[in-house]
């Protein structure tokens, strides 16, 4: 073989390898979302959006002015209504992963009772709280973490869960600190995404005194509402929401 005949099929070789180069570069980034996608989206909006809410005494709205109306998970849930979703929100004060309040309304008892209701299917599922749960250790919240989520999953194949960890002012405490690392770990450990106020501080010392309430432990009505802001633009983040 001549010397041109030589470079003349290296050049082809070469050429070949930097083809297959590039299209295994494609797809790589095609597979892992790259940078074809900018829109921040994450999780798959169902083609009818239908949101289940568990939460504590935050989704109830202790501590403002109109309870019912003015609690983070209604103000929510009157945005995402704006989008075609249907919400329902279960919510139960002093409850948590392992607190039922003196009943069977852990997170994952409750879990077990909203799948025996046939009108409601959820297909996205928000499990919110933890700051009840400060009398167990953070490796058994950690663990009721897992459970709950593993438990939604199975009861409702295909469902997206979001964590919404440790609520404010708790924020402020170290005892919440550990529990919500505790929180965030498991979630990331099942795949579920953990909006975190303690990890975000979304409460500063400022903050914290013009939303809490009278009681020291939950919020004023102005609370909520902040609370339920910053609660839109996580959330909408993860699904790809119009804000």
């Amino acid at each position: 073989m001549t010397g041109g005949r030589i470079r003349r099929t290296w050049l082809v070789v070469i050429g070949v390898v930097a083809v297959l180069i590039a299209a295994a570069v494609i797809v790589v980034v095609a597979a892992s979302g790259g940078s074809g996608s900018d829109d921040g989206s994450t999780m798959a909006v169902p083609a009818e959006p239908r949101l289940l809410v568990v939460g504590d005494s935050y989704a109830e709205g202790i501590g403002a002015d109109d309870p019912a109306a003015d609690n983070w998970a209604r103000l929510a849930a009157d945005h995402f209504a704006t989008l075609g979703w249907e919400t329902r929100i279960d919510a139960a004060g002093g409850t948590g992963w392992t607190n039922g309040a003196g009943g069977p309304n852990t997170y994952g008892e409750r879990l077990a009772r909203a799948a025996q209701d046939d009108s409601f299917v959820p297909n996205v599922l928000v499990l919110q709280g933890g700051a009840n749960d400060y009398q167990s250790t953070p490796d058994t919240v950690g663990a009721a973490v897992t459970s709950s989520i593993e438990l939604a999953r199975r009861q409702w194949p295909g469902i997206e869960v979001v964590v919404f960890s440790s609520s404010v002012p708790f924020g402020l405490t170290e005892r919440a600190v550990p529990l919500s690392t505790a929180i965030a770990d498991a979630a990331a450990s099942a795949a579920a995404p953990d909006i975190n106020p303690v990890a975000e501080q979304w409460m500063t010392a400022d903050t914290a005194a013009e939303y809490t309430a009278g009681d020291g432990t939950h919020l004023t009505t102005a609370g909520y509402a902040y609370v339920a802001d910053r609660f839109v633009t996580d959330f909408s983040a993860l699904f790809g929401l119009d804000r």
